[in-house]
């Protein structure tokens, strides 16, 4: 995170040589842009930035992505991620009613 695009530019710079010193790469496919908006839209000030590079390769703008097993949007919202939790624990569900499915009640209740 950065407070400015120059300073995000940076800092990816940064990156690159300390990456370069120890004879490693950063995966320019998996690295990703967001810009978040202020909550107050009086406060923006700008709609586009210019591209973010690394080694030469332009960096990808996304409005959400996967962090950790987290989704996070550019909205400052987790609906997104509240929607995945809500599908896993349907999932989740559906599985344990599939594997007890033959159990009495008596095992279920147990259980």
């Amino acid at each position: 995170m950065a407070p400015s695009w120059h300073a995000l530019q940076d800092l990816l710079l940064l990156l690159d040589k300390c990456c370069k010193e120890l004879g490693m790469l950063c995966n320019t496919n998996k690295t990703k842009c967001m810009i978040l908006n202020p909550i107050g839209k009086t406060k923006i000030v700008s709609q586009t930035f210019p591209l973010f590079t690394i080694d030469g390769h332009c960096l990808q703008f996304v409005n959400e992505f996967r962090y950790l097993g987290y989704i996070i949007s550019n909205n400052l919202c987790d609906d997104a991620d509240i929607k995945r939790e809500i599908h896993n624990m349907y999932v989740r569900t559906n599985v344990l009613i599939q594997r007890f499915r033959n159990c009495s009640q008596h095992v279920k209740i147990a259980i």
